[in-house]
C-alpha cells in the first residue's frame, strides 16, 4: 500500500499553520479520521492531533503507539491511559495564546464540555472552514488514488454488465460488485452502495435489498472503491430488456443535463451556476420536482466533501479540485436514472476520470 509521503504531510501542516496565523489561532485539535490521516498519515481508529504553531503531537493509546510511530513520523507520539483529552487540555494550558481550533461539527458535546471547563478562559474556533479549504485542492498523490478508484469502478461496471440477469436480487448484484473491486485491489468500498431496481430506482440512495430484478427494470448502481483512504464515486443506470418510451425519455434527459453541465465546467466557474445548468434542463423537460439533490460534490477521504454544486454554494472551481457530476430524475412508483462521472479540474478545463460509456446499456433477458 502506498503511504502518504513525509514531504506531503509537511506541506499540509505548513498550509494549516499559515491559515492558523491568519486567523490568530494558536493550536488546533483534530480527531476526525479524515483530518487525522490527512495531516499526519496515521490510520489508527483512535487518537487526536494537537498541532501548534511550533509542534505536532499525536495522542493515542497502547494499541496504536507502534503504528503511530511508523505512520506519523513528524509527530511526537503521546500515549494516554484513559483520557487523552485531559492530557490535551493540560498541554494547552501551558501554551501561550488562548484561541484553539476545534472540529465543531464532529467533536462530541461531552468532549467539548470537558475541554472548555478545563480551559474556561480559552476561545474555541471552528476549524472546519480552514481544513476544508486546504483539503479542497487535491495534490498529485491524492489524484493518483482517486484515479485508481475510478478505474476499479469502470472495470467493475464492465464486469457487472455480463453478470446481471433476471431472477437475481439487488443484494447479489451489490455483492458481486464489491467482491470484484476488492479482488481487483480496492481496500474497501464506500458505505451503502446504491443498488436500486425497478420502482426502487426512484430512491436516490436506495440500498440493495432482496428485491428480484426482472425484465423491464431500470437497475441504478452508485458504487465507489476506496484506495489508500480515498473514495471514488460512480453511477450508471442500465435496463433489463428493451426500454419503454418513458424510460428512454428520462434517460436521455438526464444524459443531456450531464453533458451540458460537463461543457460548462472549468476553473473559475461558480458551483451554484453550474448546478443551475444541469437543473434547468431537467426542469424545462417537466421533471424539476424529480431532481432534489445537488448536481455534484467534491470527494476525497470522505465521500462528500466541499465544495458542493448546489444553489447556495458560491465557491469558484479551482485547478486540483475533484468533483462529481451526477444529475438524476426520480419518479416514485416508476423508477429513476442517475449518471455520475468524477472530474479533476485543470488549468484549462477538466479531466474526466470516468471512462465508462454513457450510452444506455440494454441487457439481454
Amino acid at each position: 500500500m502506498v503511504e502518504t509521503t513525509v514531504n506531503t504531510k509537511v506541506k499540509r501542516i505548513e498550509k494549516l499553520r499559515s491559515k492558523m496565523t491568519e486567523g490568530n489561532i494558536e493550536a488546533v485539535i483534530l480527531s476526525s479520521p479524515e483530518n487525522r490521516y490527512y495531516f499526519s498519515g496515521f490510520r489508527g481508529s483512535s487518537g487526536a492531533l494537537l498541532i501548534t504553531l511550533e509542534n505536532c503531537y499525536l495522542y493515542t493509546d497502547f494499541r496504536y503507539t507502534d503504528q503511530a510511530e511508523e505512520e506519523a513520523k513528524d509527530f511526537e507520539i503521546i500515549q494516554h491511559q484513559r483520557n487523552m483529552y485531559e492530557k490535551i487540555s493540560n498541554a494547552l494550558s501551558s501554551l501561550p495564546g488562548s484561541n484553539v481550533g476545534i472540529e465543531s461539527g464532529s467533536m462530541p458535546v461531552d468532549i467539548y464540555t470537558e475541554i472548555s471547563n478545563a480551559l474556561p478562559s480559552y476561545t474555541f474556533t471552528p476549524i472546519e472552514p480552514i481544513a476544508n479549504d486546504i483539503r479542497m485542492i487535491k495534490d498529485e498523490e491524492e489524484i493518483c488514488y482517486l484515479r485508481k478508484g475510478v478505474s476499479l469502478c469502470d472495470k467493475a461496471f464492465d464486469h457487472i454488465l455480463g453478470f446481471i440477469k433476471p431472477g437475481m436480487s439487488e443484494k447479489e448484484i451489490g455483492l458481486e460488485l464489491e467482491f470484484y473491486m476488492r479482488k481487483a485491489g480496492a481496500e474497501g468500498i464506500k458505505a451503502n452502495h446504491v443498488i436500486a431496481s425497478g420502482e426502487r430506482a426512484s430512491l436516490p440512495h436506495g440500498q440493495a435489498t432482496e428485491r428480484i430484478v426482472k425484465k423491464g427494470d431500470f437497475v441504478k448502481m452508485d458504487i465507489g472503491a476506496r484506495v489508500n483512504g480515498y473514495y471514488s464515486d460512480f453511477t450508471r443506470t442500465v435496463v433489463l430488456g428493451e426500454p419503454s418510451p418513458k424510460q428512454l425519455e428520462i434517460y436521455h434527459i438526464v444524459r443531456k443535463a450531464q453533458e451540458a453541465s460537463l461543457k460548462a465546467i472549468g476553473p473559475g466557474k461558480i458551483c451554484s451556476e453550474l448546478d443551475e445548468v444541469g437543473r434547468s434542463i431537467i426542469r424545462e423537460a417537466g421533471y424539476g420536482d424529480n431532481f432534489g439533490h445537488s448536481l455534484g460534490h467534491s470527494i476525497g477521504l470522505a465521500v462528500h466533501e466541499m465544495p458542493v454544486m448546489r444553489a447556495m454554494d458560491q465557491t469558484a472551481l479551482q485547478p486540483g479540485m475533484v468533483i462529481t457530476v451526477e444529475p438524476g430524475i426520480y419518479i416514485p412508483g416508476f423508477g429513476g436514472v442517475r449518471i455520475e462521472d468524477l472530474l479533476v479540474i485543470t488549468e484549462d478545463g477538466y479531466e474526466n476520470l470516468t471512462k465508462s460509456t454513457k450510452e444506455l446499456q440494454i441487457l439481454p433477458v
